[in-house]
Protein backbone atom coordinates (compact mmCIF):
# COMPACT_ATOMS: atom_id res chain seq x y z
CA UNK A 1 0.00 0.00 0.00
CA UNK A 2 2.87 2.49 0.72
CA UNK A 3 3.84 2.00 -2.86
CA UNK A 4 0.37 2.57 -3.97
CA UNK A 5 0.03 5.62 -2.24
CA UNK A 6 3.52 7.27 -2.86
CA UNK A 7 2.12 6.70 -6.77
CA UNK A 8 -0.19 8.96 -6.01
CA UNK A 9 1.93 11.86 -3.93
CA UNK A 10 0.51 10.47 -0.73
CA UNK A 11 2.18 9.89 2.50
CA UNK A 12 0.61 6.93 4.28
CA UNK A 13 0.43 9.25 8.11
CA UNK A 14 -1.21 12.46 5.50
CA UNK A 15 -4.89 12.72 5.59
CA UNK A 16 -6.42 12.94 2.57
CA UNK A 17 -10.07 13.72 3.95
CA UNK A 18 -11.91 16.11 5.36
CA UNK A 19 -14.07 14.42 8.43
CA UNK A 20 -17.12 15.77 10.14
CA UNK A 21 -18.71 13.92 13.49
CA UNK A 22 -22.25 14.84 13.79
CA UNK A 23 -23.48 14.80 17.72
CA UNK A 24 -26.69 15.50 19.45
CA UNK A 25 -25.30 14.83 22.89
CA UNK A 26 -23.74 17.98 24.55
CA UNK A 27 -21.98 16.09 27.30
CA UNK A 28 -20.07 13.81 24.60
CA UNK A 29 -19.42 17.23 22.40
CA UNK A 30 -17.79 19.20 25.99
CA UNK A 31 -15.48 16.48 26.41
CA UNK A 32 -14.41 16.24 22.71
CA UNK A 33 -13.41 19.28 22.65
CA UNK A 34 -11.88 20.02 25.96
CA UNK A 35 -8.18 20.88 25.82
CA UNK A 36 -5.83 20.16 27.83
CA UNK A 37 -7.99 16.95 28.87
CA UNK A 38 -10.18 17.94 32.21
CA UNK A 39 -12.69 14.88 33.58
CA UNK A 40 -15.16 14.98 35.86
CA UNK A 41 -15.63 12.15 38.78
CA UNK A 42 -18.27 10.64 35.95
CA UNK A 43 -15.51 10.33 33.22
CA UNK A 44 -12.35 9.69 34.86
CA UNK A 45 -12.94 5.61 34.15
CA UNK A 46 -12.42 5.95 30.42
CA UNK A 47 -9.48 9.02 30.20
CA UNK A 48 -7.89 6.58 28.16
CA UNK A 49 -10.25 6.23 25.49
CA UNK A 50 -10.95 10.21 25.54
CA UNK A 51 -7.58 11.23 25.68
CA UNK A 52 -6.65 8.75 22.25
CA UNK A 53 -10.05 10.51 20.58
CA UNK A 54 -9.13 13.97 21.46
CA UNK A 55 -5.60 13.48 20.06
CA UNK A 56 -7.54 12.34 16.62
CA UNK A 57 -9.56 14.92 16.55
CA UNK A 58 -6.36 17.56 16.57
CA UNK A 59 -4.30 15.59 14.82
CA UNK A 60 -6.29 14.78 12.01
CA UNK A 61 -8.20 18.15 11.72
CA UNK A 62 -11.33 16.42 12.61
CA UNK A 63 -14.29 18.74 13.05
CA UNK A 64 -17.31 17.95 15.86
CA UNK A 65 -20.66 19.31 14.92
CA UNK A 66 -23.94 19.73 16.99
CA UNK A 67 -27.05 18.08 15.47
CA UNK A 68 -30.40 18.26 16.26
CA UNK A 69 -31.64 15.12 17.82
CA UNK A 70 -34.25 14.86 14.84
CA UNK A 71 -31.71 14.79 12.48
CA UNK A 72 -29.17 12.28 13.83
CA UNK A 73 -29.18 10.05 10.61
CA UNK A 74 -27.59 7.04 13.04
CA UNK A 75 -30.61 6.58 15.08
CA UNK A 76 -31.99 4.97 12.66
CA UNK A 77 -29.96 2.13 12.90
CA UNK A 78 -29.65 2.34 16.57
CA UNK A 79 -33.22 2.81 18.07
CA UNK A 80 -36.78 1.84 17.38
CA UNK A 81 -38.12 5.03 15.84
CA UNK A 82 -41.81 5.70 15.46
CA UNK A 83 -43.28 5.48 12.17
CA UNK A 84 -43.22 9.04 11.18
CA UNK A 85 -39.41 9.56 12.55
CA UNK A 86 -38.52 6.24 11.22
CA UNK A 87 -39.48 7.24 7.51
CA UNK A 88 -38.28 10.74 7.61
CA UNK A 89 -34.89 9.78 8.33
CA UNK A 90 -34.57 6.83 5.37
CA UNK A 91 -35.75 9.96 3.25
CA UNK A 92 -32.86 12.13 4.33
CA UNK A 93 -30.57 9.06 4.47
CA UNK A 94 -31.38 7.94 0.98
CA UNK A 95 -31.23 11.58 -0.35
CA UNK A 96 -34.84 12.59 -1.25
Amino acid sequence: TKELLSAFGMKLDSTTMKVSIHEDNAGALVLGNTLPPGFTPRSKHYAIKTIWFREQIVKRGIKLLKIDTKEQLGDIFTKGLPEPAFIYLRQKLIGW
